[in-house]
């Protein structure tokens, strides 16, 4: 039996990840998004009318396969406490697509050590035909923290090309500084997407490719490079991975295509699978990252708009390389909490060592 067939036979209870903690209501410094969330009404069915592209056409790739999928996990709830009354930032909640108790509700997840809010965190069940599916999406407040990128020490890259180190700045690895860790994008031979941090490129950027890309003043824009994204502008690091998945507000109709060769799968040719994004609002104030299991890339795509993503791309897929921690202080150390308890709890400290793929981190801007 399937998890699929499972969940139609009623053999799994799916729960809430967590339960909201009171007391961590706090007012909106800034709007999350200028697009319309969708209303209490609204389903999953009624996003999957796909408007007209806005994205440029990309040429073919090589088949994408690692590793095949595993069961739905649970998502760990922090061994911090946050504070009774956060300071600073809030979002809108999401009008649920589900049943389950608490979806769409943020919930204060990353603090300053002065508690001042600048993550949060809530839980989406998007999918009617997968109940299994829960999306976890996690915002932060560009205003207070910093997106970092770090070059893998063996991957991307070209097999004589240059490689990054894969640690992160021995500056930022300091308790209360360092506020999350998330996996970076697909391996080389699996699209050869453009590739920079600290001034080595590892893989020539694509004109037509979805770019996440940080400016040395610490700005981020996701967009279309050659586009959106100028190629002479001066930057810390930048990645593609393919096309854009939500653009300039619209979903792009290529996520309907049911491509592995444009999406990925795994080792069975499924491309239903473990899937990660990231996204900006339209302001470029909120930063989201998503993930989750079995996730179609309508269902990534619907998600990302629900959320308030203005511009998007896919990250990595499949289970154990798509990955997020949250860093808390362990005394004078470090210790790494995964977002899912039991779908990142292999090595969750993998990028508090030497990482041979790249990855992004999130620091406190002051």
């Amino acid at each position: 039996v399937t998890i699929r067939q499972a969940n139609k036979l009623g053999l799994i209870e799916v729960k809430a990840p967590w339960q909201k903690t009171s007391g961590q209501e706090s007012p909106v410094l800034f709007p999350a998004t200028s697009a319309p969330l969708p209303t209490a009404s609204a389903t999953a069915a009624q996003l999957a009318q796909a408007p007209p592209t806005l994205v440029p056409t990309e040429p073919a790739t090589q088949n994408l396969t690692t590793t095949p999928t595993i069961p739905t996990p649970s998502i760990s709830t922090p061994t911090t406490e946050p504070s009774p009354t956060p300071a600073g930032w809030s979002l809108p909640d999401i009008a649920p697509f589900g049943s389950v108790g608490g979806e769409g509700l943020w919930e204060t997840y990353l603090t300053l050590t002065n508690g001042e809010v600048v993550g949060l965190r809530t839980f989406l069940q998007p999918d009617a035909d997968r109940p299994h599916t829960i999306v976890a999406v996690v915002a932060f407040n560009l205003k207070k923290v910093k997106l970092n990128y770090v070059l893998g020490s063996e991957e991307p890259a070209l097999p004589d090309g240059p490689r990054g180190f894969g640690i992160i700045a021995a500056g930022d690895r300091e308790p209360g500084k360092l506020l999350a860790t998330f996996n970076g994008g697909f391996l080389a031979t699996h699209g050869y997407y453009g590739a920079m941090s600290d001034g080595t490129t590892a893989l020539p950027a694509k004109k037509w490719a979805g770019t996440v890309a940080i400016g040395d003043d610490g700005h981020v824009q996701i967009g279309v490079w050659g586009e959106d994204v100028d190629p002479t502008g001066d930057y810390a690091a930048w990645r593609q991975n393919g096309s854009m998945v939500v653009y300039q507000g619209e979903i792009n109709e290529r996520v309907y295509n049911g491509s592995i060769v444009t999406w990925g799968g795994n080792l069975d040719g499924v491309i239903v699978t473990w899937r990660s994004g990231l996204g900006i609002s339209a302001d470029k104030q909120v930063l989201y990252y998503l993930s989750g299991p079995a996730m179609s890339m309508p269902i990534m795509a619907q998600t990302m708009k629900s959320v308030g993503v203005h511009d998007g791309i896919l990250l990595d897929i499949n289970p154990y390389w798509v990955h997020f921690a949250a860093i808390r202080a362990d005394g004078d150390g470090l210790k790494s909490e995964p977002l899912f308890e039991d779908g990142m709890d292999t090595q969750p400290d993998r990028y508090l060592r030497r990482s041979k793929r790249d990855f992004f981190y999130i620091t406190a801007s002051q």
